[in-house]
């Protein structure tokens, strides 16, 4: 059975359908024949989204969630560009709870940013409990403590020797700094992976999808500029998406579906500092063919 239909009485034979997907549409003269299924279709929803005359009907998708394009543009584009500009890493937070509504409506927003393939698989945990984050940034310091002390006597050796540096001297030089930052933070009592943020939100998928990272991170991205429409801040924590994956016991403790790996993570609250200029950027290189 196809997975979508369409109403003789409503169509007007446009083949706009066909036209975006010859897979599932076809224009026989004065009559559009839809079969869609597994084989075909990937759920983009586009032939509902285009049907000028609302004729088409998809069975697999929830026909009340296609809501109708407004007019124009919402933005101007120096506002937006305006917009961008003014979002900051943010790493010192108020001490403040993220009401649950505004979380679920930020997670929601996911569901529409895109995915290679439109496979739809980005999946999110949501910490906010103080001992589980602390648990899983102690267990990140942990895994740089024990790679850094390799690379510290693994740079040493090399001093000591005379030998050539090895070809990942720079790779073991990051690992030994970190080491030392994260060592002297723990000393102090400061948590320098997740910063005490009220909420962490750790995006992962399964790895043999289709582009399992683009999709995180355009994920991650979209939650983290609609975060600031409602007063919320975020920052980036690269350390804790490396530690999980080489780091069996954050991997317990996450206990992600079989397969899943972490691909982004964001830190967020109420932030306690306030931003008074935009800041300056490098020039993107670009190539004009």
């Amino acid at each position: 059975m196809s997975w979508v239909s369409i109403d003789k009485d409503k169509c007007n034979n446009c083949g706009i359908c066909a036209l975006r997907c010859p897979l599932c549409f076809v224009k026989q003269s004065d009559i559009i024949i839809a079969q869609a299924d597994e084989s075909c279709c990937n759920l983009c929803g586009h032939c509902v989204a285009l049907c000028p005359t609302d004729a088409i009907v998809h069975h697999k998708l929830d026909m009340n969630n296609f809501v109708e394009v407004g007019k124009g543009t919402m933005f101007e584009t120096d506002q937006l560009i305006r917009f961008i500009r003014e979002r900051r890493s943010h790493r010192h937070f108020k001490d403040k709870e993220v009401p649950r509504e505004h979380l679920e409506k930020l997670i929601d927003v996911c569901r529409y940013a895109p995915t290679g393939g439109n496979v739809q698989d980005v999946e999110i945990v949501v910490v906010q409990n103080p001992e589980k984050r602390q648990k899983l940034s102690d267990l990140t310091v942990d895994f740089f403590m024990d790679m850094g002390k390799y690379a510290e006597e693994a740079l040493a050796e090399s001093a000591a020797t005379g030998k050539e540096p090895p070809e990942d001297i720079e790779y073991l030089e990051i690992l030994a700094h970190y080491r030392s930052r994260l060592g002297r933070a723990r000393a102090a009592g400061y948590d320098a992976i997740f910063y005490k943020a009220p909420v962490v939100l750790i995006f992962h998928s399964h790895s043999k999808t289709r582009t399992p990272k683009d999709n995180c991170v355009i994920a991650s991205t979209t939650l983290g500029l609609t975060a600031r429409t409602v007063g919320l801040e975020t920052t980036y924590i690269g350390l804790f998406e490396i530690a999980s994956k080489m780091y069996q016991p954050i991997d317990e403790e996450l206990g992600l579906p079989p397969g899943h790996e972490v691909f982004s993570v964001l830190v967020m609250g109420y932030s306690k500092l306030k931003f008074l200029k935009t800041v300056d950027r490098k020039p993107v290189k670009t190539r004009w063919e």
